[in-house]
């Protein structure tokens, strides 16, 4: 991805500071600096959940002539589009409507770990998740007949896979749901209760090298596994993994270090176990990933800046953070 001009990535709270007298100046500096700010599709994630603003943020990206940053899967590169923010939301929106459900076994999951979802157990969590799964196989069963190249043989173990497929999943995640729901707050309130730490620990951890002051806190409880910090922090997958041996694209390693470090209690993000705050939470990380991208992150929220500085320090990524506190 080139581009001459200096790219700046908007968090969503800035986006509404803007919309609310814009005390920080962000459009004035955008404007002095010949900054062009960018959105990406979870600026449109979040523009959606915010019900009855959404023209009103779509027409502040649209004044800005902000640039729609799009990555391209699986290679870990970036497009920049001249495609104005409403015209990229309908288009979201429309994929919205033709796409079924899904990702609720992962979210939900991650949610009762943060001690949410307490009306439902693991069990149930997971259950849902592989009935979503077989909504979608039959989707890709009922086009089967349209691949190109397959013999009437072939497709006919394809069609067998799919359909037994679900019934393989429920026997494997009965076991590990059992485990989980037998256990008293399995997640991240076990984990501070197993290595001592936890947000009240962490946030007193001063950079620089904020990932390897952590790592060094817990290594020696990890010693009989087959752990290091990549692996613990998600920036290179372990043996176990379907994509161990693959290098991990930048955005997918900042998403794993901001994730880590929010489960340890690193500025973790309040109220996690709360949906509305475990999808912005989520929002927080695409973000941090995604203006690795960009020369600038502007955000307002400490939570986020913090996570993504440690991360970008790691790394390496030579993304500047301008945080605008939210008094400013």
């Amino acid at each position: 991805m080139s581009q001459s001009k200096v790219l700046a990535y908007l968090d969503h709270n800035i986006l509404d500071s803007m919309l609310k007298g814009d005390p920080a100046g962000i459009a004035d500096l955008l404007k002095d600096e010949n900054i062009s700010p960018v959105f990406s599709s979870e600026n449109l994630a979040e523009i959606h959940r915010s019900k009855g603003r959404e023209i009103e943020f779509l027409q502040l990206l649209d004044g800005l002539e902000a640039l729609h940053l799009v990555p391209v899967m699986g290679i870990g590169t970036a497009e920049l589009k001249l495609n104005s923010a409403s015209n990229a939301y309908r288009d979201y929106v429309a994929g919205l409507s033709d796409s079924p459900d899904s990702g609720l076994m992962f979210t939900g999951m991650l949610e009762k770990l943060y001690g949410g979802r307490k009306e439902q157990s693991f069990d149930e969590i997971f259950a849902c998740g592989v009935d979503e799964i077989q909504k979608l196989l039959s989707v890709v069963e009922g086009q089967t007949d349209n691949i190109p190249g397959l013999t009437a043989d072939q497709r006919d173990e394809l069609q067998f896979a799919i359909q037994n497929l679900p019934d393989l999943l429920r026997a494997e995640l009965s076991s590990a749901a059992s485990s989980l729901d037998a256990q008293k707050n399995a997640g991240a309130k076990q984990f501070e209760d197993a290595t001592g730490l936890g947000a009240k620990v962490l946030k007193n951890v001063e950079g620089p090298r904020v990932v390897q002051k952590i790592w060094a806190m817990l290594e020696s409880q990890f010693d009989s596994a087959d752990l290091d910090i990549d692996t613990f922090f998600g920036t290179k997958p372990s043996r176990h993994e379907a994509d161990y041996g693959k290098e991990r694209t930048v955005v997918e390693k900042v998403n794993g270090i901001y994730h880590q470090l929010n489960f340890l209690g690193y500025y973790r993000d309040s109220k996690m176990h709360q949906e509305r705050r475990f999808k912005a939470s989520f929002s927080d990380m695409t973000h941090a990933g995604l203006a690795s991208f960009c020369h600038l992150l502007i955000c307002r929220d400490e939570d986020l800046v913090m996570k993504a500085a440690a991360a970008y320090e790691y790394l390496g990524i030579g993304t500047k953070i301008l945080h605008y506190k939210a008094n400013q």
